[in-house]
């Protein structure tokens, strides 16, 4: 809103003049203002000709603002998913086991929870989904070898709310270490017995 009368008050519009500029463009009668006042100073400063008819500034000033209050339009599941996003959400979702984690959840988790929950991801990260399931067969594996033990589910691992509100992603810092060139390779370390 504050926008829209910076925009106006730069072009040396008063609030007044504007509305009957509106009113004009969407041919509903004005009320409230003077109108003969309001047109001679229009039609002075070039925002209406002789006849009465808005200038093209006036049209260029008045599809401008209403720029401002259109809703863009919301990206659709296939743009932020990708064409492929079914087949990759249940390769995705199938590599976590079907059984109870120590945490009492199953570790798979329903395909339209996890649909939302990408549609989060990649609204927030910049990842392809080759880095997100090499990512995800990383975490998986290290958890393995733990018993599943403080694993999360497949939901949970792409987004989960913080005890602040705010959202956090696992599977985020895992893909950063994909990126990174950090691996799951196991590190080996020797040592020394002290007599």
């Amino acid at each position: 809103m504050r926008e829209m009368f910076d925009l106006i008050t730069k072009e040396g519009l008063t609030p007044n003049q504007f509305y009957l500029l509106f009113c004009m463009q969407s041919k509903v009668q004005s009320v409230g203002i003077n109108i003969h006042q309001e047109l001679r100073a229009l039609e002075i400063e070039g925002w209406i000709t002789a006849k009465r008819e808005l200038s093209e500034k006036a049209v260029s000033l008045l599809q401008d603002i209403e720029s401002y209050f259109t809703k863009s339009k919301k990206k659709t599941n296939r743009v932020i998913l990708g064409e492929d996003a079914k087949s990759n959400i249940d390769t995705y979702n199938n590599m976590f086991p079907t059984k109870k984690l120590p945490s009492g959840k199953y570790g798979r988790s329903a395909i339209n929870n996890l649909e939302s929950a990408f549609k989060w991801f990649f609204q927030n990260h910049n990842y392809p989904w080759k880095t997100v399931l090499e990512a995800t067969v990383m975490y998986i594996n290290e958890y393995e070898k733990k018993n599943y033990l403080y694993m999360q589910t497949s939901q949970y691992f792409i987004r989960k709310q913080q005890a602040d509100k705010s959202w956090g992603s696992e599977l985020a810092n895992w893909c950063a270490a994909v990126e990174n060139g950090d691996t799951d390779e196991e590190e080996y370390f020797f040592k020394e017995k002290v007599l």
